[in-house]
């Protein structure tokens, strides 16, 4: 009897932990169905290498950690190896790693190429031997214990030395930095990542600021075809007239996620809680951005940052759901529309960042590092200056007849090519990229209806309000104004149309009608159609 008795209590231990487990698994519904459709979006956390040793040092800090993760949706995690200065305890590393694989999660490492908080001081002098060899020994260290290693956005240089000033000879500084970086790419992170682990893949993760990637060493035309992917920064801010810097508008997100996808395999994007300067609405644009252009991985800077932003992960827990619907609706799908030109490692001059203000003019726009003279319609930045045969080419365009629209910084450029100049349409930028934002809905009329006449489209819709295409008969509309928009779209060979998704599923409202060709809409604000 006591024979039965020990095995009823046995039977009864393992039927309370076979049922512990369960309940813990449905009670975390968001998680399950993240981690079912995680092929289509997931959502990654990423832990710096001060968080790996303050968080997940302890069975405690793991439990808490992974259940947190669980209940916001995230499949995967990213935990750095080096960061800031820091080398994060191996032991806690492997441990950490052995328990979020245990519970279902996909675990890859990454590393933050900064000595120390904004210090400029060592790691962003690369002429330095010392300073290559600390960047191999930090590479190599999480090529030891994972098969992923993202390389975070702190991986460039701007340093003039003397012994910079020396090695730098007669290039300019973008040529100088560029060879350099691309150097190191090759010589001190990729080969050596591949001689400790020759199953590793090393992703290089690009910053917002693309107009200036090759002044700091960033060169997205060669070392995008050399890393194994690329992850982009889709950081966004409450935007500032003022103050605001122009890539930290929403719409950058969307342009840098495209535009590198023609120069690379572009895998995700990466934003984080940007504090009191982004408030819940900008930070679900970031989201929204990333899936827009075509991402199939979101990861959150960092999992210490979001502790303290409750609002905002319930507000991205709840929009999770409709983002899977929106990916599903993207993915697969060309964009179409208006070229839009940025040659890799392009001059601004006094257009910065003029692509990101241009998405706000409800302009559909395919994104470009090389010209397509195939194209229906093109605007050309400055930038486009870029392409020593860029003149030849845009001669050919205006002989076929296609709508080109150009911003006076590149028309007075061109001043030199009188019969060109006339058969274009120059778009005031005035010097400052971000006065297209105060363009009235009626200014912005006339080059929208030029550029879209070929497409048998019309859109009529105020400033700050953006108009993606994708395939042959899906179209979204997203509200970033903080009132309500009435918009019309004029579209041919129109029969029915449907409403697929607004976002936020909960709150947002899109209100279609179809009256003969044209659909109206009138959307809430923040909010995508």
């Amino acid at each position: 009897m006591r024979r039965i008795i020990r095995q009823l209590q046995t039977i009864s231990i393992v039927l309370m932990i076979l049922f512990s487990s369960i309940a813990s698994v449905s009670s975390q519904p968001l998680w399950n169905t993240m981690n079912n459709e995680k092929e289509v979006l997931k959502l990654s956390v990423w832990f710096t290498a001060q968080e790996v040793d303050q968080y997940l040092s302890s069975d405690t800090g793991l439990d808490n950690a992974v259940n947190w993760c669980k209940h916001y949706g995230a499949t995967k995690v990213n935990l750095e190896s080096y960061g800031r200065g820091l080398y994060a305890n191996r032991n806690t590393l492997v441990n950490a790693r052995k328990r979020f694989l245990k519970e279902g999660f996909e675990v890859a490492s990454g590393a933050t190429t900064e000595d120390g908080p904004d210090n400029f001081e060592k790691f962003h002098c690369y002429t330095k031997k010392a300073n290559q060899e600390e960047l191999q020994r930090l590479v190599e260290y999480a090529a030891s214990m994972f098969d992923e290693i993202v390389i975070d956005d702190w991986y460039f240089t701007n340093y003039q030395c003397d012994e910079c000033i020396t090695a730098r000879g007669n290039q300019s500084w973008a040529e100088y930095n560029t060879d350099l970086m691309y150097k190191m790419s090759q010589e001190r992170v990729l080969k050596p990542a591949h001689a400790v682990n020759p199953n590793v893949k090393v992703i290089i993760k690009y910053p917002q600021w693309n107009d200036e990637y090759h002044l700091r060493g960033y060169d997205v035309v060669r070392e995008s075809k050399i890393f194994d992917g690329i992850w982009v920064g889709t950081e966004a801010r409450n935007f500032d007239y003022e103050k605001s810097q122009g890539y930290e508008i929403g719409y950058n997100a969307y342009f840098n996620m495209r535009w590198l996808a023609t120069l690379g395999r572009v895998g995700g994007g990466w934003f984080d809680t940007g504090g009191s300067r982004t408030k819940v609405t900008t930070y679900i644009e970031q989201a929204r951005h990333t899936v827009l252009g075509d991402g199939n991985d979101m990861i959150l800077w960092s999992y210490g940052g979001h502790l303290g932003a409750t609002p905002k992960m319930e507000a991205l827990s709840k929009e999770l759901p409709g983002l899977v619907k929106l990916a599903k609706i993207v993915h697969g799908k060309p964009i179409k529309g208006v070229q839009l030109l940025k040659p890799g490692n392009s001059d601004p001059f006094e257009e910065s960042w003029v692509c990101s203000f241009l998405g706000n003019l409800g302009i559909p726009f395919i994104p470009a590092s090389e010209v397509d003279e195939k194209v229906k319609s093109a605007v050309f930045p400055v930038q486009a200056l870029k392409d020593p045969d860029f003149v030849v080419k845009l001669q050919r365009m205006l002989d076929k007849g296609t709508p080109v629209v150009v911003t006076d910084g590149l028309a007075k450029r061109l001043a030199n090519y009188p019969d060109l100049l006339k058969k274009l349409t120059i778009l005031p930028v005035k010097g400052s990229p971000k006065t297209l934002l105060k363009m009235t809905r009626e200014e912005i009329k006339p080059f929208r209806d030029k550029l879209l006449a070929p497409f048998g489209m019309k859109f009529d819709a105020p400033n700050k309000v953006e108009l993606y295409l994708f395939g042959d008969n899906t179209f979204v509309v997203e509200n970033i104004n903080e009132e309500a928009v009435d918009v019309t779209l004029d579209l041919p060979n129109v029969m029915k149309i449907s409403k697929t998704l607004v976002l936020p599923e909960d709150g947002g409202n899109g209100e279609l009608s179809l009256s003969g060709k044209t659909v109206k809409i009138k959307i809430s604000p923040s909010t995508l159609v």
